[in-house]
């Protein structure tokens, strides 16, 4: 246990300031994007979680900002018994960004980036709709082969929401930052801090 609190001090404590404003805007625009009318499922939580570990942000923090906003949010819109599998789906996407989209090689905005980008979203949205209504079918469904295509065929009307809202938030993400690397000349420097943060851990 203390070791694990040693590891999350050490994180918060190397957190530039610019990373806090990163990470208090993202809060701020996931919460008001799940409080504000919008159709269901289309939220910035599974983009949110793939950037961050594409871009190598602590783990330890992206995961605090990813559950911190969901909670604030939730303190609104109501608590659930299934929010702990909902949290651990979005989380899922910090591992899909930092192993599947940046990769070994680091983020490069090349078509295999953005290819990878791409695949990771909509891989992120398959298996929050995946496992999220196997919950939902053992939770509130008959235990019955029936009962389980009932609940994914009810949820089949949303996913279409799911996978909008995690591309559409996803490419305004690297979208932005591919923007700010063309006009500062470093397309490569997710490169540099794939490479820092390995060597931080």
């Amino acid at each position: 246990m203390n070791t694990i609190t040693t590891r999350i001090r050490r994180s918060l404590s190397t957190i530039s300031t610019s990373q806090v404003a990163m990470i208090g805007a993202a809060m701020a625009v996931a919460v008001a994007a799940r409080l504000l009318p919008h159709p269901p499922n289309f939220t910035p939580m599974a983009a949110i979680g793939l950037f961050a570990g594409a871009v190598c942000l602590r783990p330890v923090v992206a995961a605090s900002a990813i559950v911190g906003a969901m909670l604030i949010s939730d303190l609104f819109l109501g608590f659930h018994t299934l929010m702990p599998i909902v949290y651990g789906c979005l989380l899922v996407n910090l591992v899909i960004g930092a192993r599947f989209v940046r990769g070994a090689n680091g983020l490069q905005f090349g078509a295999a980036s953005c290819g990878r980008i791409i695949a990771g979203s909509l891989i992120g949205s398959v298996l929050f709709f995946l496992v999220t209504n196997f919950a939902h079918f053992l939770a509130f469904y008959p235990p019955t082969m029936g009962g389980l295509a009932a609940c994914y065929t009810a949820a089949i009307p949303f996913f279409q929401f799911t996978v909008s809202g995690d591309l559409a938030y996803t490419g305004v993400m690297f979208g932005s930052l591919a923007l700010v690397s063309m006009k500062s000349g470093s397309f490569v420097g997710t490169r540099k801090l794939a490479t820092q943060s390995v060597s931080a851990r």
